[in-house]
């Protein structure tokens, strides 16, 4: 027991001082509302060698019951304004799902070079909990 406790301090001795090549996910929430209708966010970014490799963003739109009538007009909506958001259709409201493409978030150039430990501490800054 006590070689497979130096063998693991030894790898991961070496793993720091090499470098590690993997590719990392961080994940974030956000919770808002707005005109009675919650917002819950979720973005997931992997970056590998300082460089975004993919990105999702989930909004889920939580309706109040009086409102759940309106979920296809929403949808319709975003569907006519957004084509590169993915609407569906939800138990309670609808999800509103975004993915990056072509090296491009949104319209952002996904090519800057940025660390995990970066990224989470702006996401922070605008609300984010990581």
């Amino acid at each position: 027991m006590r070689f497979l406790k130096e063998y693991v301090i030894i790898f991961l001795v070496m793993l720091s001082l090499t470098g590690c090549k993997d590719t990392k996910k961080l994940t974030c929430t956000d919770e808002d509302v707005s005109s009675d209708i919650k917002k819950i966010s979720d973005l997931s970014i992997k970056v590998k060698d300082k460089q975004i490799k993919d990105m999702t963003f989930t909004v889920d739109m939580i309706f109040p019951k009086e409102s759940l009538s309106q979920r296809q007009s929403y949808m319709d909506e975003i569907r006519r304004t957004k084509p590169y958001m993915d609407v569906s259709l939800i138990d309670s409201g609808i999800r509103i799902v975004t993915e990056m493409e072509d090296g491009s978030f949104i319209g952002i150039d996904a090519g800057q070079e940025i660390t995990i430990s970066e990224l989470k501490e702006v996401l922070e800054i605008q609300g984010y909990t990581c």
